[in-house]
C-alpha cells in the first residue's frame, strides 16, 4: 500500500479475537474483510492498485516462484527463530506478546502461536527428530535462499528493476523483523546482517516508506535512555518486574475466561461478531468515509 500511495488509515489494535483467524492484521475495505497478503493484493488490484504493472508474464512467473521458494525455504526459518527456538521465545518473543495483548489474551496466544509453529516444523521434519539437528537444517536452507535472494537482487534497487512490486513488498515483510529483532540467539538475522545489499534493500525501503516510524523508534528510545522514568523501567522489564501486582488480577481474569468457555460466552460474542447487530457498529463510520 505504501508503495502504490493506497489510501488506507490504520488503526493499532491489541485484540485479536474478533478477528476471523485469531490474527492481525486486518483489513476492511467497506464490509469486505481480508486477513493475508494474497487477498489484500487481490483486492487492490480490483480496484485498478497494482505494484505489478510493469512486470511481463515472465517476470511475474519469477517472482511467483521465488514467492514459493520463500514459503519453503525461509518461512520455516523464520517460524523457528521466533517461536520455536526457547531461548528467543522466552526472553524475545513471549514478553513483546504479553505485553502488547490485553489480559487475558496474553497468555493464550503466544502459546496458540507458538504451538502452530512447533506443528509445522514437526510436520516439515518429523515430531521426534533432534531439535538442534532440525535447526541446523532448517537454518541451512534458510541461509542458502538468502543467497539466492542477494545474488538476484545484486546491485539493483528493487527485483524487478527500478519500481517495487508485491514481491518486494514479501521479501521486506520477512527480511525487516530479522534485521531489526533483537534476537538472542542470532543466527539467522547475523547470517542476514552479513549480506550487504539485502541489508541496504530493507534499510532504503525503511526510508522511504517507514520513516516516520523508524524516527519515532528513535525518539522514543532516547527518550527512555536519557530520562528513565520508573514506568518506563517497568515497561522494560515486564513482565518480572510488575508480575507480582498484577498476579490477583490475572487469576481472577483467567478464571473468568475460563467460566466464560464454560457456558459459551465466546461463541455467544462470535456469533455477535457475525450479526446485522456487529455490523450496524460500523455504519456510522461508513457514511463518513
Amino acid at each position: 500500500m505504501k508503495f502504490i500511495g493506497v489510501p488506507v488509515r490504520v488503526r493499532e489494535s491489541n485484540n485479536p479475537f474478533f478477528t476471523p483467524k485469531g490474527q492481525l492484521p486486518v483489513m476492511r475495505d467497506g464490509r469486505k474483510v481480508l486477513t493475508n497478503f494474497e487477498e489484500v493484493v487481490e483486492h487492490l488490484k480490483s480496484l485498478h492498485y497494482s505494484t505489478d504493472v510493469h512486470l511481463n508474464t515472465m517476470r511475474t512467473a519469477e517472482a511467483s516462484a521465488f514467492t514459493q521458494y520463500l514459503q519453503d525455504k525461509l518461512y520455516p526459518a523464520y517460524q523457528f527463530a521466533w517461536w520455536v527456538d526457547e531461548k528467543n521465545y522466552s526472553e524475545l518473543t513471549r514478553p513483546i506478546y504479553a505485553k502488547a495483548l490485553r489480559i487475558p489474551f496474553n497468555f493464550y496466544y503466544p502459546s496458540k502461536y507458538q504451538k502452530a509453529a512447533k506443528d509445522m516444523i514437526d510436520a516439515l521434519y518429523g515430531e521426534h527428530t533432534d531439535l538442534r539437528e532440525i535447526e541446523k537444517t532448517i537454518y541451512s536452507e534458510a541461509e542458502k535462499c538468502l543467497k539466492t535472494l542477494s545474488d538476484r537482487l545484486g546491485e539493483s534497487e528493487y527485483f524487478f528493476g527500478n519500481r517495487p512490486s508485491s514481491f518486494d513488498a514479501t521479501v521486506f515483510a520477512y527480511l525487516a523483523p530479522l534485521v531489526k529483532a533483537p534476537f538472542p540467539n542470532a543466527t539467522l538475522s547475523n547470517y542476514l546482517k552479513g549480506i550487504a545489499n539485502l541489508s541496504r534493500f530493507v534499510a532504503r525501503i525503511n526510508q522511504k516508506n517507514f520513516r516516520h516510524v523508524t524516527d519515532e523508534y528513535n525518539r522514543q528510545n532516547a527518550k527512555k535512555h536519557s530520562t528513565g522514568t520508573q514506568s518506563e523501567r517497568e515497561a522494560a522489564n515486564f513482565p518480572n518486574q510488575t508480575r507480582n501486582k498484577i498476579l490477583a488480577a490475572i487469576f481472577a481474569a483467567l478464571a473468568m475466561t475460563g467460566y466464560a468457555i464454560a457456558n459459551g460466552m465466546f461463541q455467544d460474542l462470535k456469533d455477535f461478531e457475525h450479526s446485522g447487530d456487529y455490523n450496524e457498529m460500523f455504519e456510522n463510520e461508513e457514511d463518513d468515509n
